[in-house]
């Protein structure tokens, strides 16, 4: 696991990724020293990318002093530089979740809360929600399947259909399921080169 140490004064304005610059992952009690994750700003990147929407870290390092002054866990990865608190504006946690889930599903901390995520990515796996307010341990976070890309014949249906080619059932025309006639071929041919001017 890449961690790097940054100085927030020195380095607060450098980008760590396309999205993500070391200031954002300071302590909250300003502290100068930063370190980070190189996969968890990976990890972070890939959130971002998807949702296509700013993810907004909370928190992210933490110093002993201040994990104990927000109530953090005594082993925290916070106190690493290897984990995030994070919200996106109009994404429920759980989605997120349900994504970073989908990112690392044999590693890495995801716990759900009410209006936030936190994401790590240590080398074991867990999971918790605490929404309730308590936290409880969960087996973990299904619920996203990556979308498949149409076919190149499903494409080429809609493209078709959509320049009005195919047109169902009309002029012998059939949808999809049946063998291709020769009739229904120079239908289809005759619509696209339109050689009378018709639509």
């Amino acid at each position: 696991m890449g961690i790097k140490t940054y100085s927030k004064a020195r380095d607060g304005a450098v980008k760590l990724s396309e999205h993500f610059t070391v200031g954002e992952f300071a302590c909250r009690d300003g502290t100068d020293a930063v370190p980070v994750s190189e996969e968890l700003v990976t990890l972070l990147q890939k959130i971002r990318d998807h949702f296509g929407r700013a993810v907004t870290v909370n928190s992210a390092y933490r110093t002993a002093a201040y994990n104990t002054k927000v109530g953090g866990a005594k082993r925290s990865q916070h106190l690493l530089g290897t984990a995030a608190d994070i919200t996106l504006a109009g994404v429920a946690p759980l989605e997120v979740a349900q994504y970073a889930e989908f990112l690392q599903p044999k590693a890495g901390g995801i716990g759900v809360y009410r209006t936030f995520t936190h994401v790590d990515v240590r080398a074991a796996r867990s999971r918790w929600d605490s929404r309730s307010g308590k936290e409880t341990v969960v087996s973990g976070w299904p619920g996203y399947t990556e979308a498949v890309p149409p076919t190149e014949a499903e494409r080429a249906v809609e493209w078709i259909t959509a320049q009005g080619i195919l047109r169902g059932n009309v002029d012998g025309d059939r949808m999809l399921d049946e063998p291709l006639t020769r009739r229904q071929f120079a239908v289809m041919l005759y619509r696209f080169a339109k050689p009378d001017g018709r639509a």
